[in-house]
């Protein structure tokens, strides 16, 4: 899901994340129809929404939704507007079958999928009046089921119970909750799960009760197999753990929902089952493909039930076994792993071939898609992307980092994958290799120095790579990346990678944007303030600039206040809202526009603001009253700051829970804060409360206990919510508070920090954090961290440029991009060193 936001601001032909309007592009012929006199008409970047004259839009209520597909949407809409308008119905609906096939697309959410137009009665009367009327009109029409909702009869008309307007709350780690609210004036979830489930206080419409019964008869009563577990869930479909009633035998069950989880073919989720169907049967008797059960329909949904194998994932298994990955290691690791590895890769290597030899193309081989039994033994799962090898076609879909380049069709689409996956076995960045010709020869170098492997490896691997290995389309880029030239590490080479960085960032800067300055993570559309803030917007990238002694342009300076003081509304936390600007405000030199913006954090009710954390709760809002009380000599800044301390000394977080541990979100936070109070207010409840802060992150962290599971966000010592940013706060409360234990702890994370390889070059959570970690804990980095920095950079126009998220574009922000690693290596490199806001050790 992550990776299809990505996705989404990910426009062809651009270098960086950027808005993409998907209504503009092909829009329904009623999208741009004028209302009639005294309608209302607003849009947002999906929606077109229509509201009646003289009416008050209940808050919440019963709402009908209809559903349709790309072929009839345009007929459903007319069908609907010309029923509408003439009753004065509000109605909203989707502006283009490109946002509608976004919905109901393979990887958009289950619960949303199908919804096109959505029309608000004003009471229970007209609900029914609506269903009655509207629905003969529209039978025969065929949608997709939408799962969070009530299904009116058999045509494409649902109901649920939701929000008429949009009313948020921000939840425990700062994101967007949408809400409805409770008999008692609450605000509290409005929740668009995958089953029809409403409020327990909603009284259910009489109308309704019939498409209830009608609901609850359509169950799997007769189907012969019984789902005990759900693994997997998409748009269109879920996999689940079953049981063969007739036998008792163990299987796996794989639903597919029709019209639901088109690709990028505009294949709907039943297609894609079909072909894994044909592919499984026509593999039938390999010893690396599963036994095929049953194929059958079940209450409108196909499923594809094959024997259980008593096996996991590949991928896990790799990040489990691989030293690079762990912290703790020995020297004959590398050659029992390289050992293990090349067994498992001949294996997969052999039944590829195998496959070829009975004419079908597997298309997505990734680590994912292959199960390792405990004998070592392996087996191929999820083949909807096979194709007939004589069809030499090209690549139907794959996972980021083994899209093989448009050029490639038929076997030599296996083999290119087959060589990233050589490659993700030791190295796990393999989607980088579109980002360069150096790319795959950096990791293959990087592999071949670490791992003892056979003679030829890296040659066979650049073979089967093949020449247009740098370019797959994920990238989408017009012309090829250029080589990059990365000087070696060193304090001589300081200014050199300055230069390239910070003349990179001053590039691609766009002043005459409205929306940001410089790009940078999608972070920055999501909000007004997402392009002017300290994580991703212009307040942390000149910040960085001016901590670099690097040029800050003063019309850059001017955008930056300008619009800044034009928000009108943002979040109070230092990374994505009010108090980092007015920091970054007042070290760029600008005091008076800084104290404008402080002033709307002073008086910030506790309330207001999430508990942990430095990136939007309060604990980065009072660090930022505390710098502002020791520059200016306020002391009703340091009061309210206490303020602040109290209530969250008053409001532990939770012993485990929804907070992730760690420095931007959890108790590593809220202990800096608690910290940097007693260094100015030294009571010892300040200092006993942040160590309480600290030892919740270190347990929920695994540090010092049971290793957390392998798909835990901390897990990787990186520094938003991972062993980095923890170690820093603990070297700093050991300095007060030299507890053995505590000093232990600090330990074993820095040297998590320094042994473990992370896949991602940001600042928050990548290799630039590491260095930042290790130039404050330790004074020096060790060269290959620096060096290495180079496998995520890309020249660009005579700069260097960094890969963001999911590396689909460049980053040139703070938390992400390339002014992350301009910070990091000034950290680093430059004889005064530094460190991040509020983070500075106590050595420097």
């Amino acid at each position: 899901m992550e990776f299809m936001r990505y996705m989404e601001h990910s426009p062809p032909g651009v270098p960086f994340y950027d808005v993409v309007d998907r209504g503009a592009d092909h829009e329904f012929a009623l999208t741009r129809q004028s209302p009639p006199p005294g309608w209302q008409r607003t849009e947002n970047s999906e929606w077109a929404i229509y509201r009646a004259p003289a009416e008050n839009l209940l808050k919440q209520g019963w709402k009908i939704h209809a559903s349709a597909t790309p072929e009839n949407a345009e007929k459903i809409l007319e069908t609907v507007w010309d029923y509408c308008v003439p009753r004065q119905f509000s109605f909203k609906f989707l502006k283009s079958p490109r946002v509608l096939a976004a919905r109901n697309g393979k990887y958009g959410e289950r619960g949303s999928a199908g919804k096109f137009i959505t029309v608000y009665p004003a009471d229970d009367q007209q609900l029914e009046q609506i269903l009655h009327e509207l629905g003969p009109l529209l039978d025969g029409e065929s949608g997709p089921y939408i799962l969070s909702d009530l299904r009116w009869r058999s045509g494409p008309l649902y109901v649920r119970y939701g929000a008429f307007v949009e009313r948020t709350v921000k939840g425990e780690n700062g994101e967007t909750v949408y809400c409805i609210e409770d008999p008692d004036g609450r605000l509290v979830p409005d929740v668009r799960g995958p089953s029809f489930r409403p409020p327990a206080w909603a009284t259910l419409p009489a109308c309704l009760e019939e498409a209830v019964a009608d609901r609850n008869k359509g169950t799997l009563r007769d189907f012969p197999f019984r789902a005990t577990k759900a693994f997997h869930f998409s748009n269109g479909g879920g996999v689940y753990y079953a049981t063969d009633t007739r036998t008792g035998e163990a299987v796996v069950m794989k639903e597919a929902r029709p019209l639901a989880g088109l690709d990028q073919q505009g294949r709907d989720a039943v297609a894609r089952l079909e072909q894994e169907h044909w592919a499984m049967r026509k593999l039938e008797g390999l010893p690396w493909i599963p036994k095929v059960i049953d194929y059958r329909i079940g209450h409108e949904h196909y499923f594809l039930v094959r024997e259980h194998v008593d096996g996991q994932p590949l991928a896990k298994e790799i990040d489990r076994r691989n030293p690079l990955m762990r912290e703790h290691r020995a020297a004959g690791d590398f050659a029992a792993y390289a050992a293990w590895a090349t067994k498992i890769i001949a294996t997969v290597e052999e039944a590829v071939e195998a496959m070829h030899g009975r004419g079908v193309v597997f298309g997505d081989l990734h680590p994912a898609n292959i199960l390792i039994r405990p004998d070592d033994t392996i087996a191929f799962i999820d083949l909807e992307a096979a194709t007939e090898a004589s069809e030499n076609a090209t690549q139907p879909m794959a996972a980021p980092g083994f899209v093989a380049p448009p050029s490639y069709r038929g076997t030599a689409i296996d083999r290119y994958c087959l060589a990233c996956l050589k490659i993700a076995f030791f190295l796990p960045m393999t989607p980088l290799l579109p980002w360069g010709t150096d790319k795959g020869d950096r990791l293959l170098k990087a592999i071949t120095d670490h791992f003892p492997l056979p003679d030829g490896f890296a040659e066979q691997v650049r073979a089967d790579l093949g020449p247009d290995a740098h370019w797959a389309p994920l990238v989408g880029l017009t012309a090829a990346p250029q080589p990059l030239s990365w000087p070696e590490a060193g304090p001589g080479a300081w200014p050199e990678l300055r230069a390239g960085l910070a003349g990179g960032i001053l590039a691609a800067a766009t002043p005459e944007r409205a929306d940001r300055l410089y790009p940078g993570d999608i972070s920055q559309f999501l909000g007004p303030y997402g392009g002017v803030n300290f994580a991703h917007g212009a307040a942390g990238v000149l910040w960085a600039l001016r901590q670099a002694d690097a040029e800050v342009p003063e019309e850059h300076l001017r955008w930056f206040a300008d619009h800044a003081r034009a928000l009108k509304e943002a979040p109070p936390g230092f990374y994505d809202g009010w108090s980092g600007i007015a920091y970054a405000l007042h070290e760029l030199g600008l005091p008076d526009e800084a104290r404008g913006h402080l002033d709307r954090v002073h008086g910030l009710k506790p309330e207001q603001a999430p508990v942990g954390g430095l990136y939007s709760g309060l604990p980065g809002v009072g660090l930022t009253l505390l710098h502002f009380a020791a520059e200016t000599g306020a002391e009703e800044l340091h009061e309210q700051a206490g303020t602040l301390a109290e209530w969250l000394i008053d409001h532990p977080l939770p012993p485990r829970g929804p907070v992730l541990p760690g420095l931007m979100h959890g108790g590593a936070g809220i202990a800096l804060f608690l910290l940097r109070l007693y260094e100015t207010s030294p009571d010892p409840l300040l200092l006993q409360h942040a160590e309480a802060a600290l030892r919740r992150d270190l347990k929920v962290a695994g540090v010092g206990g049971p290793t957390p599971p392998m798909e835990a966000p901390w897990r990787a010592p990186v520094l938003a919510a991972g062993g980095a940013g923890l170690a820093l706060v603990a070297d700093l409360l050991v300095g007060h508070h030299p507890d053995p234990e505590l000093i232990e702890l600090r330990d074993e994370l820095r040297r998590r920090v320094d042994n473990h390889v992370v896949t991602g070059a940001g600042l928050f959570n990548g290799r630039a954090g590491v260095v930042l970690t290790l130039a404050n804990l330790t004074g020096a980095v060790r060269a290959r961290h620096l060096n290495d920095l180079a496998w995520h950079a890309v020249a660009r126009d005579g700069h260097i440029a960094f890969v963001g998220e999911q590396a689909l574009r460049l980053s040139a922000d703070l938390a992400t991009g390339a002014a992350g690693v301009l910070f990091a290596l000034r950290c680093a490199l430059d004889d005064d060193r530094a460190s991040l806001p509020f983070l500075r050790p106590r050595n420097l």
